[in-house]
């Protein structure tokens, strides 16, 4: 594997060569699992196999990612945790936000779908700042 993935996945960066690869190819195919079901089976016509599979895939990838910060030293350990947590609390705000707004004016809940992906873009972003500080 190389090193240009540590830009795709950033969380692997530091993580030992064993764990590294195996996060990648098992959470690279969870991921894959996840998109493709989706993507493949149309909602109307098997919408159980379609969140199924969805599940089954978003399952793996959270356990990969288990596995993987498990295999950190203590140190990385607490800066992945600390972007768990800032990401965490900064999507609890915007969906709280989110629901006050939508009380007052009807916003269209389509969005609310974007709200993993937006965690995982706040992860990593609070993952660029908080490995700063130690580095």
């Amino acid at each position: 594997m190389g090193r240009w993935l540590d830009y795709v996945m950033p969380e692997t960066a530091s993580a030992p060569p064993k764990a590294r690869k195996r996060y990648m190819v098992n959470g690279s195919l969870a991921g894959a699992l996840a998109v493709l079901v989706t993507l493949l089976v149309h909602w109307e016509w098997v919408p159980e196999a379609a969140l199924l599979g969805l599940l089954v895939g978003l399952c793996w990838l959270l356990w990969e990612f288990a596995l993987l910060v498990k295999a950190l030293d203590e140190l990385q350990h607490r800066i992945h945790l600390t972007a768990l947590a800032l990401s965490g609390g900064v999507l609890a705000i915007l969906t709280t936000s989110w629901a006050v707004v939508d009380v007052i004016w009807p916003l269209p809940d389509i969005l609310l779908v974007f709200g993993f992906p937006g965690f995982m873009l706040g992860y990593y972003s609070a993952l660029f700042f908080v490995s700063r500080r130690y580095a």
